[in-house]
């Protein structure tokens, strides 16, 4: 299948999926994961119009984005970031969706501020561990609830929403529960701080499973496979 027909595709099952949704949302971003795709394949993307890409790896958004430079792309980083990559990224990215500590938060901040030219503010998601589960990143619900206060604390950073990888099933609707489980979190926290105003988003959702995603709230979703095919396989 060639990429045009993936995306009419998608379009497709995103307007389905937002009909079915009980949430009111009028609208879903979609990000490539670009994750191991190339240059050509992106740049054939953002011509025809589609301008927002994941990458999980800091090495491999930074080989990529100056290839890319005026096109408009808007570039998400979404894998695990190491503290020695923050300064490198800022310059390229549109948002960092995968922050997973405070720590990590004021980190960027301050590589902010440090560099020659400063972003206003720097877009970030928190990671959220919805599944507890030892082997991923993200914060606890409960822990996020405590210390959003102090997300918010930051001077120059734009907390967006939050962003979650639930535990895999095999048949999406069994991932269902976790979806709710972080749209109630979204919406407790959105009552409970309505000065966050840029705090909008509710990342979840990939191309297994992004139609239960949406229809239990989500305002984002990442898709790498739909969009692209099968990743390469390494040699």
């Amino acid at each position: 299948m060639e990429i045009s027909e993936r995306l009419e595709n998608i379009k497709n099952r995103l307007e389905a999926a937002l009909k079915r949704s009980r949430h009111g949302q009028k609208s879903i971003q979609v990000i490539g994961v670009s994750k191991a795709h190339s240059v050509n394949l992106i740049r054939q993307l953002a011509q025809m119009g589609f301008l927002s890409f994941g990458e999980n790896y800091a090495q491999e958004l930074l080989a990529k984005a100056p290839l890319c430079s005026g096109l408009g792309i808007r570039w998400h980083f979404i894998g695990k970031l190491q503290s020695n990559k923050i300064k490198f990224l800022l310059p390229f990215v549109h948002s960092i969706d995968s922050v997973d500590s405070l720590e990590l938060a004021k980190k960027i901040e301050r590589m902010n501020e440090q560099s020659d030219v400063p972003k206003e503010k720097v877009s970030i998601m928190l990671q959220v561990n919805v599944g507890h589960e030892r082997q991923k990143s993200g914060l606890p619900p409960s822990v996020i609830e405590g210390l959003f206060p102090e997300f918010l604390a930051t001077k120059s950073l734009s907390l967006d929403g939050l962003m979650c990888i639930p535990p895999f099933h095999q048949e999406a609707d069994k991932m269902r529960v976790y979806f709710q489980e972080m749209k109630e979190l979204f919406d407790r926290l959105q009552k409970r701080f309505p000065e966050a105003a840029s705090f909008k988003h509710l990342n979840m959702g990939m191309s297994h499973d992004f139609e239960v995603a949406i229809e239990e709230g989500a305002t984002m979703v990442r898709l790498g496979e739909a969009i692209f095919g099968p990743r390469p396989v390494k040699e």
